[in-house]
């Protein structure tokens, strides 16, 4: 009897027309199953690559669809066209307002975007759609100079999907290619930077040109023309990829769950060059690691969107009904931190096991929710242990586990993977009491690198001075170093008296400063008393009130010009120039300026509280009202991680460690190991 039902099994398996995968796609594909049945037999037996094309699209249409459809109308496609005209015949038309609010007046009488229920791709791609996909994505392999390295394996997942992640079901990637190939190719697509190149340019001018359109829904690909509109990461990560793949650049979708630095996730794109290495960008303001410095090296763990579902992922190691958390809900993710970072691979203890089911995570300090899930790890039962593979070097993690309800338990104290020797140490944090230290703290978030650039840009501006507001400018000083993220003042030998003074940047880089003041030392001088100077510890020297502030007429610089005298530190001024008019000549001999910046310092009247980690909860330590720029606190228990707060005003705060004497973020741990 038994050896009977085996023959029936093995030989229904055998009459299987399709691989099994395939067949239990076909099977959850309800009324859309002839539809991709056509898509295979239009295949089956004339191209085998094609076939097996077809085969991996359909395997993993499971895995994938839209929360919702668009249905952009086609006067879209002709308003950007037209803006394209304008550009191609007048490069100079970005400067011209008159055509960008009439422009945004034209978009504005656009009929409205129709925004209809998402659904499974199971069941609504059509073969029509599938099998033009399969053609473009070969007809582009063959062709495209860029493709010709990649193996089958990497055209897959590189060039061939019609979607990347959960978007609206992009257009057909004929439609793709027609829309964008012809401005892409224009200077060859021999080496991948220069496509990206023309793609960036053309979306920042149709930026530009569509600077004060009010978009109130999301326009399909057009999104990445679209500047009022909040257009987010991931929806212009994934339409850069639909486009790209479109055309015949391989284009892959990467995110980080958490920043080092920031408690938000980022979504971007990756690209091999002609040796097959893989650079980040963000579309579509980047080329190829243009953004890596400021911005991508500070990713936490980086994942990859894959269209092929992976068997190494929480959605297929977890038990039946083990709760897992949302962003590792899906199969389709490739862990690629080692990208980005050296990694080694990490085993803790057990988790209790009656509370936990095979799976344990790694988690960030997140200052919304407090502990947010970034990595996986393998409950092993043979040897008590979870293992987590590209643990990052220098990061602070918080090892947990996800109970049924949803909620998160520490199991370990927080960790740092150090690497000592060539070899690779786990650092866990370790709460001592008995030996306290007294901290010197100056800040409660670290430096952000954008902010810092623009105060780096201030090195060398020039005040200059003139009696005549168009005439010629006398140069009495220049700007030697970055400022400080607080007032500066700077002071120079003037004895002349002026009508005017600016403030210029030397290579014509935006001038970004909340606030700036024009001091004068002369006895006559008629004004008020300078904004205080930063006091960062107790032994600083008192102003000596030698100076006065000269209140005058602020030139329109810019049509932000206002912000930089209007007395609030969280506006700020964007212009290569700022100056002052007086209603008379004045001497002036000093300068204070506030570069725009986040306002992380220990500002005086706020409330701040100190938290130390003991190894399973964050403790309060203390709570204080400092003076000054700084906060002296003792007694705080060494060896662990500490926190921060600003309790009267801010939102941004992130874990430190104090060594040394100093506080060091976990964001500048992290960069040791690149």
């Amino acid at each position: 009897m038994r050896l009977g039902i085996l023959t029936f099994i093995l030989l229904l398996l055998s009459c299987s027309r399709y691989p099994s995968e395939v067949e239990s796609a076909l099977q959850q594909a309800g009324g859309n199953r002839d539809s991709l049945v056509a898509v295979l037999e239009h295949y089956r037996d004339g191209d085998p690559l094609k076939y097996e094309a077809a085969c991996f699209l359909i395997a993993n249409m499971p895995y994938h669809g839209s929360s919702h459809r668009l249905e952009v109308p086609v006067q879209y496609g002709a308003y950007f066209a037209q803006v394209d005209s304008i550009l191609e015949a007048n490069a100079d038309a970005v400067s011209d307002n008159d055509l960008k609010h009439e422009l945004a007046v034209q978009y504005g009488r656009l009929p409205d975007v129709q925004t209809l229920g998402g659904c499974a791709d199971l069941q609504s791609v059509a073969a029509s759609y599938l099998i033009t996909c399969i053609d473009e994505a070969f007809e582009r392999w063959e062709k495209s100079p860029l493709l010709a390295p990649l193996g089958f394996d990497e055209f897959k997942e590189y060039v061939l999907p019609y979607r990347t992640v959960a978007e609206p079901l992009p257009p057909m990637k004929s439609e793709l290619r027609r829309e964008m190939y012809g401005l892409m190719s224009a200077d060859g697509m021999e080496k991948i930077r220069k496509p990206i190149e023309r793609y960036k340019q053309r979306a920042i001018a149709q930026k530009e040109m569509n600077r004060y359109v009010e978009a109130q829904a999301h326009a399909g690909i057009y999104d990445i023309y679209l500047t009022l509109f909040v257009a987010d990461c991931s929806n212009l990560s994934a339409t850069t990829c639909n486009i790209f793949r479109a055309c015949g650049i391989p284009a892959v979708f990467e995110f980080t769950p958490q920043w080092t630095d920031r408690s938000n996730r980022h979504f971007w794109c990756a690209s091999p060059d002609e040796a097959g290495h893989f650079h980040p960008y963000t579309p579509p303001y980047n080329n190829l690691d243009e953004d890596w410095t400021i911005n991508l090296r500070y990713a936490g763990k980086v994942y990859r969107a894959t269209f092929g579902a992976q068997e190494n992922t929480p959605y297929f190691i977890k038990r039946e009904n083990e709760a897992v958390p949302e962003i590792f809900a899906t199969p389709c993710l490739m862990d690629v931190t080692d990208n980005y970072h050296e990694c080694a691979d990490v085993e803790l203890p057990l988790p209790p096991r009656s509370a936990v089911g095979n799976i344990a995570y790694l988690a960030y300090f997140n200052v919304h929710n407090g502990l947010n899930p970034v990595a996986w790890g393998v409950v092993d039962d043979w040897t008590h242990t979870v293992k987590y593979e590209k643990v990052p070097l220098n990061m602070l993690f918080f090892p947990v586990y996800m109970t049924q309800d949803g909620s998160l338990e520490a199991f370990y104290p927080p960790f740092v993977v150090r690497g000592e020797d060539c070899e690779y140490v786990v650092d866990t944090m370790s709460c001592n009491h008995a030996m306290p230290v007294s901290m010197h703290l100056l800040r409660k978030f670290p430096h952000k690198p954008h902010l810092v650039k623009y105060r780096e840009n201030l090195k060398g501006a020039m005040v200059l001075a003139s009696n005549q507001e168009c005439g010629a400018y006398d140069t009495l000083f220049a700007i030697p170093d970055a400022p400080q993220p607080c007032w500066q003042r700077y002071t120079f030998a003037n004895k002349r008296t002026y009508r005017y003074y600016k403030i210029v940047t030397a290579d014509g880089s935006p001038i970004e400063i909340a606030e700036y003041e024009w001091l004068s030392d002369r006895q006559d001088s008629r004004g008020s008393k300078p904004s205080q100077l930063p006091v960062f510890n107790a032994r600083a020297a008192a102003d000596s009130g030698k100076y006065v502030k000269v209140m005058g007429k602020a030139l329109e610089s810019g049509p932000l010009f206002r912000y930089s005298v209007d007395g609030d530190f969280d506006t700020y001024v964007e212009s290569p120039w700022v100056g002052m008019r007086f209603a008379s000549p004045v001497c002036i001999t000093g300068l204070q300026i506030y570069p725009r910046n986040a306002r992380n310092g220990i500002e005086p009247g706020n409330t701040y509280q100190l938290l130390f980690h003991d190894g399973k909860r964050w403790v309060v330590h203390s709570t204080v009202n400092p003076m000054a720029n700084y906060i002296d606190v003792q007694g705080v228990p060494s060896g662990t991680v500490y926190l921060l707060r600003n309790l009267s005003s801010g939102k941004e705060e992130l874990p430190f460690f104090y060594i040394d004497g100093k506080q060091v973020f976990l964001s500048d741990m992290a960069l040791q190991g690149q």
